[in-house]
């Protein structure tokens, strides 16, 4: 029996046919290169859907099950409302980021309705800057935020009747911020190319030296993590004009100490 899944990843940065066509095979790369280990097990891209733009794909072969899991593991995939769950956690990006006053907003890829978590500001303000009464803006400015900034939330409230979702960051994502912080770690984060091509740009440019790693959250969300002494816009204004169409951003401890 063939496995359909519908993937987290979002395709957004597609704008003619050529790139489009270069975006299927390379996701197809992308995600053969985590089968590897099962050459009997085929993965075919079905679709790009056009409402929410995430690739739709087919699993079939004798460990198609086991293949279906494991990309659902490592990749994620779209989540129903009716199975959504307080204190559960989810994988997200940012959306909208500074078009409301009163928080943020969060896809975790959850559909039928599709809906986004907010993250009300008096969350923000109790998990980023110690409950100090900062605004949206200053927290937004200080963490550098983005749209698809990638980060893991745990739902608090689920409003069925009226379709809203509320939830908090998750451990995960906020051990990282206090990791940053504690070991004064700089970071570029890029959404909108692959790890590879920002590689290649980054050591072109001349900054591999700069690099302590990089990370990648999804197929179009990678983070640069730089050596103490590494200036994160700096590299921002040299690299930036070889990523077409790309948004980054500056992860900043210095900046993030502020709100406190």
């Amino acid at each position: 029996m063939v496995q359909n899944l519908v993937l987290f990843d979002k395709i957004y940065n597609v704008s003619d046919k050529g790139k489009k066509e270069d975006i299927y095979l390379r996701y197809l790369k992308y995600l053969r290169e985590r089968v590897k280990g099962f050459p009997d097990t085929s993965i075919n891209i079905k679709k790009l859907r056009k409402f929410d733009k995430r690739f739709e794909i087919l699993i079939s072969g004798p460990e198609e099950l086991f293949v279906y899991n494991l990309l659902k593991k490592e990749i994620g995939s779209i989540n129903e409302f009716k199975e959504i769950k307080v204190d559960k956690e989810y994988k997200g990006t940012l959306v909208d980021v500074g078009k409301v006053g009163f928080g943020l907003f969060v896809d975790c890829a959850i559909m039928n309705p599709n809906m986004d978590v907010l993250i009300n500001l008096h969350t923000l303000r109790k998990q980023l800057c110690k409950g100090k009464e900062r605004t949206l803006k200053d927290i937004i400015d200080a963490y550098d935020f983005i749209d698809h900034f990638p980060v893991y939330i745990k739902i608090t409230e689920v409003d069925a009747e009226n379709n809203n979702l509320l939830g908090e960051f998750a451990p995960k994502t906020l051990n990282f911020f206090k990791k940053v912080i504690a070991e004064n770690i700089e970071g570029v984060f890029l959404s909108g190319e692959t790890r590879g091509q920002f590689k290649k740009i980054i050591t072109q440019r001349g900054h591999f030296r700069d690099i302590i790693t990089v990370k990648r959250f999804g197929f179009l969300e990678n983070l640069v993590l730089l050596k103490e002494g590494s200036d994160a816009p700096g590299i921002i204004a040299h690299i930036g004009n070889r990523l077409k169409n790309c948004k980054l951003s500056a992860l900043r401890p210095k900046k993030i100490r502020i709100l406190f």
